[in-house]
């Protein structure tokens, strides 16, 4: 609604209330007698330069109570007569340069209740009298930097309200009742000024101009005393001073001096010459062209210069010269390079550098080698139909595969899309922004190379709002585009290719299945916010009582919030009515497994809870985000105190009995079953970004950092991030009858069902297959020569592993769970499991050959999460717990319906994480005859998101053979976590490298876990009132001091703290505490598949006889690259009874009992029951032939008839006769078998 009213000849414009986003520069051109303006209460974010260009004699400006965050220098330019300036009750947290400048008519300025630190004077150059300014309710830092605003109010007496915030010893004072003296500043002072410098024509100049002082003072540079204009091209100012000119001539001869000014005061530099010579230069004729070609091709690149006096050519790669000879042809006088049948290894940039007396020049080409084949364009994600709002954002995904690489084009009812409102990403998804009703339609992709078109469709209707309560439409559409904007924000900050992107954060962000799960519930809560904070601003409601939606919204209401926000996905029905498939295999993302609770144990389901949370406001806020709140009437210490405390240590004792191989394969079991989905954006709804931001604001939950820390000082928190919260819990369960807590997202499956290798949703366990072919197989990468495949690389995922191309351009690879490359050891044994399916699926396919590769696939994936389970409970258990899993559990009784096998909070988030005390600080690597490889351990830190040490530095084999031949750290009472963990991790990629302990502690919290007495009572341990009543658990007098001295009360420990700190059990890595959660969990994971593999009904007695011949090591011998010694049991080190063995020594699983029979043969080996198929035929009684058959056909028919049924028996002649010389060798290897046996008696 818009308002005009005339005072005279002068306008008064009324846009109050009207939900204004944007103003457009030259909205005001033509409105000269525009007086006053009322922009108040709207939605504007930012301001733009020249916004009110045009309405010259405006007085009167009304701006606050906007979404304002920034104005851009020149926003006001233009507005000479402006007097009054009211822009309180923003989100302004920076005044820059300029701002304010030339409104010589200022008198009144209110900028109060915003975000601001900092008021910088470059922001008021030719400002009015300001009589009035107010900036009350900012967070002022009263620095030198605020000395200017001080003068000019003891030079211009006016009325100020403005308060300091910090530092400390200037809290709560008023600007108006200080002075300069209380600043304490200084003047300006060049520590280290310019010298003379020569240089050619062409070069670079770099004058030095150091500067202290406080206020920082501000740095101009002058040349024969007029100033130099720095256009951030040629000539460029740093921000240390320092004066930088590029590409010089004759003009830039001269006197330099640099000059710096402040508040304080004002000095300069002494002047230094600048002297430029010419000389003869090298020019480029013909340049090098990069190019891509395929393997086996010869390339060449001509590179031609001339100059005098000729110059001499070389060529480069990878900062070596090339030496002449084998593959390597330099021909006239080094300009053209020729590079002959060229492999992939050639891949490279090669720089071409010119040299003469006067100097050198260089240029360079890439050489891109590759050996895929081209192919025609393939849709791998088609689009699909669906709804929208109107106003909406929407996404119709696209994406392509095909080489070269396809150009995407779409249209829209045979129209080609174009517009303002239409972008087309990257990948080739179509976004349209703020849809209508006009959007309806039928949209098409159209992927296109030379080779071939493929082209996909999809319906968009958009529909009225008519239907829906407009309150609800506008909270769901600010709501939509704050999380959108934080989500967009994060991952463009995490593809952003800097060196900083933090790799733990990269790997773990959710994919867009893990988004899509994850968003709903962020904007179901953020709209609820949005009402609620619309309801109070247009009502005169009392805001001491406690805010009801249910008063507000109706049941349709809610019906269509939860609608728009695709909030109802997690009670979904699952179909599991194909009981041929869910009676044999399991689904990938473990839906169908409990046919009563389809939804049990799938993935992107909650995690289960044991003890209700403890969430500080009943629902969703996590222990610790009140800072001022006491438990058992101590504060919650910091999680980095805890952890430099208590927790870290630079002493490391090695264990006298298991191997690190016990750590290892607990990591890799545990990303079986669970990761908890990380929030979609590390951004708030706000706009803070959680790196840059010590406040709780969700999702950013922030560990402070204590004075004193002995390693962090340049800053008061480490980021952190919470989890993401199933739609339906915490704040989105307040409108469906009952209060909920919020439950965290588990992304994975909670079975033991090998999804670290297969996947956990459709998407991705298709995209690891290979399905090129119809073998079963998992998709192969890359095979170093000698070597057997690696993983496939990560192509289009958002992992990236090339953060430092000086180290390694290699890029990550993919598995089934998005966290293998977190660290080397980790990443090889993914390989390894890799290769055992493929493996298993070729063996089968040897052995049935009639099956097709889904057959071969599941089965094949049904073995290896058997193995998994055998190897888990039989193998790893006993030397985690002290005991068999049949003493801890109890015998196997069968399935149990009732039992739900999800995986609990705490067994996740707490008790699982003991492992951590495992680890050792170095990763051993050794060779066949177990000495350290050339390149020597691996230090933890360098481990980190490194696949390329995987190829380059000897493969899968040293890291293995690391894992069983050393022993794993020993956790004693004062050795808990290495500092590798706690002071190293991720320290090349984060601005302050990040603590495992204080993260364990600090989403403990997040996922509100009780504390450790709680769940002392929950596993019957003796009850706690003191310190010392932890005697019979933590023996350490010194440790229960230190937790005295930290938490204060017992009551107030966190779970992961206590459990980690218990004394181990005899024989066993872990306290009484985490044994019995762990156990708790087990017991449900065993009991609760109904395909855990001793089930009845999952194998065939004579198979299950045949998995638990299964073994680690045997599943190293059989594919690693070259493992042919080890321990039979791996979790031991190799003494005594355990020692090293050749691999022929290790039981095997025989897979031969996997072999079909044909209908009505005995039970026996398929390869007999072929051999009796092919050779019935042959036998006189069934195959008896005579001319009878014949009599009624001419001669030629005869013939004819004859010559091919001899052919077709000869055919099968040589068949038979190849099948019984394939049985006799197989006889000869059993007998040859026998032999060894019974020498070995």
């Amino acid at each position: 609604m818009i308002f005009e009213e005339r005072l005279g000849n002068d306008i008064v414009c009324d846009l109050r209330f009207n939900n204004i986003a944007e103003i457009r520069p030259g909205s005001f051109h033509s409105l000269s007698n525009l007086h006053t303006l009322l922009l108040n209460d709207n939605r504007i974010k930012h301001l733009l330069p020249r916004t009110f260009e045009g309405a010259s004699n405006l007085r009167i400006l009304y701006l606050y109570k906007n979404r304002l965050e920034r104005i851009s220098p020149g926003a006001f330019s233009g507005l000479p007569n402006l007097e009054q300036l009211y822009l309180h009750f923003n989100h302004l947290k920076e005044i820059r340069k300029g701002t304010f400048n030339d409104l010589p008519s200022l008198e009144r300025l209110f900028l109060h209740s915003n975000l601001l630190h900092h008021l910088p004077a470059d922001a008021f150059h030719n400002v009015g009298p300001m009589t009035r300014l107010r900036l009350d309710s900012n967070a002022l830092v009263c620095d030198c930097n605020l000395v200017w605003l001080v003068q000019r109010l003891q030079n211009k007496p006016s009325e100020m309200a403005a308060f300091c915030q910090s530092p400390n010893e200037m809290k709560g004072r008023s600007l108006t009742s200080m002075s300069m003296n209380d600043f304490h500043c200084t003047e300006p002072r060049i520590m280290n000024g310019p010298q003379d410098v020569e240089v050619r024509l062409g070069g670079t100049i770099s004058f030095t101009c150091e500067v202290i002082g406080d206020p920082i003072p501000e740095i101009k540079w002058m040349r024969d005393s007029n100033e130099v204009s720095a256009d951030g091209n040629r000539y460029v100012i740093e921000d240390d001073g320092t004066l930088i000119i590029s590409d010089v001539t004759e003009q830039d001869t001269g006197e330099y001096e640099c000059m710096a000014k402040s508040e304080m005061g004002f000095t300069k530099s002494r002047k230094a010459r600048a002297v430029i010579t010419v000389s003869p230069s090298l020019r480029f004729t013909e340049l090098p062209e990069s190019q891509t070609v395929q393997v086996g091709v010869d390339a060449s690149f001509t590179c031609k210069v001339d100059g005098r006096p000729a110059p001499t050519i070389q060529w480069w790669r990878n900062g070596q010269m090339l030496d002449v000879g084998g593959r390597i042809a330099i021909e006239d006088e080094g300009s053209l390079l020729k590079i002959f049948a060229v492999k992939e290894s050639d891949s490279a940039r090669y720089v071409c550098q010119a040299k003469n007396s006067n100097g050198y020049a260089e240029t360079s080409a890439d050489l891109r080698v590759v050996d895929e084949s081209y192919s025609p364009p393939k849709l791998t994600y088609e689009p699909h139909d669906m709804e929208a709002e109107s106003g909406a954002i929407i996404e119709i995904p696209c994406r392509v595969e095909g080489f070269p690489k396809p150009v995407i084009q779409w249209k829209k009812d045979g129209t080609a899309v174009e517009g303002s409102r239409f972008r087309v990403s990257r990948g080739g998804s179509l976004y349209l922004y703020n849809v209508t009703a006009a959007d309806t339609g039928r949209y098409e992709c159209s992927a296109v190379n030379q080779y071939g078109r493929a082209t996909a469709q999809a319906l968009v209707r958009v529909r009225q709002p008519e239907a829906a309560d407009v309150l609800v439409i506008r909270a769901f559409k600010d709501a939509t585009e704050e999380i959108d904007r934080a989500i967009n924000n994060t991952l463009i900050d995490l593809l952003s290719g800097s060196a900083r992107t933090n790799p733990l954060r990269l790997a773990r962000f959710p994919d867009a299945v893990g988004r899509a799960a994850a968003r709903p519930a962020e904007i179901f809560e953020r709209t609820l916010v949005n009402i609620r904070r619309m309801v109070n601003s247009g009502l005169s409601a009392n805001t001491s009582t406690e805010f009801r939606y249910e008063e507000i919204l109706t049941a349709e209401q809610v019906r269509e919030i939860e609608r728009l926000s695709g909030c109802t996905g997690h009670r979904h029905r699952q179909n599991c009515t194909n009981m041929c498939y869910h009676n044999k295999y399991r689904n990938i993302d473990g839906s169908c497994n409990n046919l009563r609770h389809p939804t049990w144990g799938s993935s992107y389901t909650g995690f289960r809870r044991v003890l209700q949370p403890i969430y500080e406001n009943g629902f969703s806020s996590p222990v610790g985000w009140e800072r001022n709140r006491r438990y058992y009437g101590y504060p919650k210490p910091s999680a980095r105190l805890v952890s430099t405390t208590l927790i870290t240590t630079h002493n490391v004792t090695s264990d006298s009995g298991i191997t690190h191989m016990v750590m290892q394969w607990g990591q890799f079991m545990d990303h079986d079953l669970d990761h908890a989905l990380p929030s979609v954006s590390s951004e708030s709804w706000d706009g803070i970004d959680c790196k840059k931001s010590c406040d709780n604001a969700a999702p950013c939950f922030p560990m402070d950092v204590p004075p004193g820390d002995p390693r962090v000082n340049n800053r008061r928190c480490i980021d952190f991030i919470r989890t993401s919260a199933v739609c339906g819990s915490g704040a989105t369960s307040l409108l469906w009858g009952s209060l909920t807590p919020r439950e965290q997202l588990n992304q994975l499956t909670s079975y033991m069902d090998a999804s670290q290798v297969y996947g956990y949703d459709d998407a991705l366990a298709r995209d690891l297959r290979d399905l090129t072919t119809d073998h079963g197989l998992l998709r192969e990468g890359p095979a170093i020569p000698g070597h057997k495949p690696l993983l496939p690389y990560a192509n289009g995922q958002f992992v990236d592993c090339r953060r430092n191309p000086v180290e390694s351009s290699i890029n990550c690879f993919v598995a089934g769970d998005i966290r293998a490359n977190e660290q080397v050891g980790l990443l090889a044994m993914h390989t390894i499991w890799l290769r055992e399916h493929n493996r298993i699926a070729r063996f089968l396919r040897d052995m049935n050959p009639q099956w097709n590769g889904e057959k071969l696939y599941q089965e094949a994936r049904k073995i290896v999460g058997a193995e998994m389970q055998h190897i888990t409970y039989q193998h790893w258990m006993p030397h985690v717990f002290g005991r068999t899993a049949e003493e801890l559990l109890g015998s196997y009784r069968g399935y149990d319906p009732n039992l739900d096998a999800s995986i609990s909070n705490v067994f996740a988030t707490a008790a699982l994480r003991f492992g951590h005390t495992l680890i050792q600080p170095q990763l051993q690597r050794l060779n066949e005859s177990f000495q350290p490889i050339p390149q020597g351990p691996l230090k933890l830190r360098d481990a980190f998101f490194s696949p390329w040490r995987l190829v380059e530095e000897g493969g899968v084999d040293p890291l293995m053979r690391g894992m069983f031949g050393t022993a794993a750290k020993l956790k004693l009472p004062e050795e808990n976590l290495n500092s590798e963990l706690t002071e190293q991790l991720f320290h090349t990629a984060h601005a302050v490298a990040l603590d495992l302990a204080a993260m364990n502690i600090q989403r403990g919290r997040d996922h509100a876990l009780p504390g450790y007495l709680e769940w002392r009572r929950f596993c019957n341990m003796s009850y706690v009132e003191t310190f010392e009543d932890l005697a019979g658990e933590i023996r350490s007098a010194r440790v229960r001091q230190k937790l005295r001295e930290l938490y204060g009360h017992p009551g107030n420990i966190d779970v992961w703290v206590g459990g980690v700190l218990e004394d181990q059990l005899p024989n066993a890595k872990l306290g009484p505490l985490f044994q019995c959660i762990l156990l708790e969990q087990f017991k449900r994971t065993r009991n609760g598949d109904r395909f855990w593999y001793e089930s009845p009904t999952v194998f065939k007695p004579e198979q299950l006889a045949q998995i638990k011949q299964t073994s680690l090591a045997r599943i190293l011998c059989d594919n690693g690259d070259n493992i042919n010694r080890i321990q039979p049991n791996v979790f031991l080190l190799p003494e005594g009874d355990n020692k090293f063995v050749t691999c022929d020594e290790i039981p095997y699983v025989d897979l031969r009992v996997w072999s079909e029979c044909c209908d009505g043969c005995e039970d026996q080996s398929n390869t007999i029951s072929r051999f009796r198929r092919s050779a019935a035929k042959y036998l006189p009684s069934q195959n008896s032939f005579s001319l009878k058959d014949t009599n009624t056909q001419s001669q030629s028919e005869k013939t004819e008839y004859l010559e091919r049924t001899i052919e077709e028996t000869e055919q099968e002649f040589r068949k038979v006769i190849d099948l019984v010389e394939s049985l006799s060798h197989k006889i000869k290897e059993l007998r040859s078998l026998l032999e060894d046996v019974k020498k070995s008696k």
